[in-house]
C-alpha cells in the first residue's frame, strides 16, 4: 500500500494547522481594544464583540491609552502614560516606530490633515504635531491643561481636557480656537464622539454626557449600574450604536444611539479579564489581505 497521504488527507492536515494558527490579519471593521495593565491591543470581530488574538503589544510605552487609525495609510498610533505614542502597520501589527519616548502621558495620537501627526502632551500641556515620517517635532498647535482623547471632525479637532475638566475645540489645521464647553465637577473628560448633531463626552467617574454640537447646551446623559472608569467611546460602522469602554469592569458596553438606552452590558465574549481603555474599528481604508479563516475563527463570527 503506498504511504503517500491521501489527497483528503493532506487537506485535513492543512485545516488542522490553519485551525491552531491564530488569525495574524486584522480585517475592516474589526474591533481594537487597548489595555493599560497589560499593554496589549486586543482584536475582536466587529460585529460580533467575538475574541480574535492579541494584536500587538507595547513596544516603548507603557500603560496603553487611545487607539486611532490612519484613514488610509494601513497605520495605527496607540498612546500611553509613558515611553511615546507606539505607531503600528494596521495589518500586521509589526511595530514602526515610536514618537517622542522621553514625552510622558501622550494620551492619544491622531493623523492630522496636514499629513503629521497630532499628540497630546501633559507634560508640555499642548497638542503638538510631529512628522508622520520621521517622527521629529514639527510645531505646538494648540495649549491644553491634559489633553485625553481627541477626534477630527471637518475642520475642527475636538480635545478631551482630562485636567482642565473641559472639552475643547480648535481648527484642526491652524489651532485656532472654535469653541468649547466645562464639564461638571468633579467630572474627568475620556473620550468625544460627535453623534446626531451632539458631542457625546465619556468622564470618570461614571458617565457619558451629551452636548449640543452648536450651542454646547447639556442635554443630559447615560450610564451602566456600576460604572467606574469609563474612558473610550466609539460608534460602530456595524449597528451604529454607542460603544463604551469600562475599565473597572474590563467591559465594553452598547447602547442605543437614539434612546441611548443600553443594549448590552458585556460586548466582549469573553471578557478580556484586563482593564481596557479604548476602542476603535478598523477603517476601510489600506491594504486589507486576503486570508482563509480557521474553522474555529468562522464559528466565532457566527455564534
Amino acid at each position: 500500500m503506498s504511504k503517500r497521504p491521501t489527497a483528503a488527507l493532506a487537506t485535513l492536515v492543512l485545516l488542522a494547522l490553519a485551525a491552531q494558527t491564530p488569525r495574524a490579519f486584522a480585517g475592516v471593521g474589526d474591533a481594537y481594544v487597548t489595555s493599560d495593565a497589560s499593554n496589549q491591543v486586543r482584536m475582536y470581530i466587529g460585529n460580533t464583540g467575538n475574541y480574535v488574538n492579541v494584536f500587538t503589544n507595547s513596544v516603548n510605552a507603557n500603560g496603553q491609552l487611545g487607539i486611532h487609525f490612519g484613514a488610509s495609510n494601513n497605520r495605527v498610533l496607540v498612546g500611553s502614560f509613558g515611553g511615546g505614542v507606539d505607531e503600528f502597520d494596521a495589518t500586521t501589527g509589526a511595530w514602526i516606530k515610536t514618537y517622542n519616548p522621553a514625552g510622558g502621558t501622550q494620551w492619544a495620537g491622531l493623523y492630522a490633515p496636514t499629513g503629521g501627526v497630532y499628540i497630546g502632551s501633559w507634560t508640555t500641556a499642548d497638542v503638538r504635531e510631529y512628522d508622520a515620517s520621521t517622527g521629529a517635532f514639527i510645531r505646538v498647535v494648540c495649549p491644553v491643561t491634559g489633553p485625553a482623547d481627541m477626534r477630527i471632525v471637518g475642520n475642527k479637532l475636538y480635545i478631551a481636557d482630562y485636567l482642565g475638566q473641559t472639552v475643547k475645540i480648535v481648527h484642526a489645521v491652524s489651532g485656532a480656537p472654535m469653541g468649547g464647553f466645562s464639564v461638571p465637577a468633579l467630572a474627568r473628560p475620556n473620550d468625544i464622539v460627535l453623534l446626531n448633531g451632539e458631542i457625546l463626552v465619556s468622564c470618570m467617574p461614571n458617565v457619558v454626557l451629551r452636548y449640543d454640537a452648536i450651542t454646547f447646551i447639556p442635554l443630559g446623559g447615560f450610564n451602566s449600574p456600576g460604572w467606574v472608569n469609563p474612558h473610550g467611546i466609539e460608534i460602530s460602522p456595524h449597528d451604529g450604536n454607542i460603544y463604551v469602554v469600562e475599565g473597572g469592569a474590563g467591559q465594553v458596553h452598547v447602547f442605543a444611539p437614539v434612546t441611548f438606552t443600553e443594549l448590552n452590558p458585556a460586548w466582549l465574549t469573553p471578557a478580556p479579564g484586563d482593564k481596557v481603555v479604548d476602542i476603535e474599528f478598523r477603517p476601510a481604508g489600506g491594504p486589507t489581505p486576503t486570508r482563509t479563516p480557521s474553522w474555529g475563527s468562522v464559528k466565532r463570527r457566527y455564534r
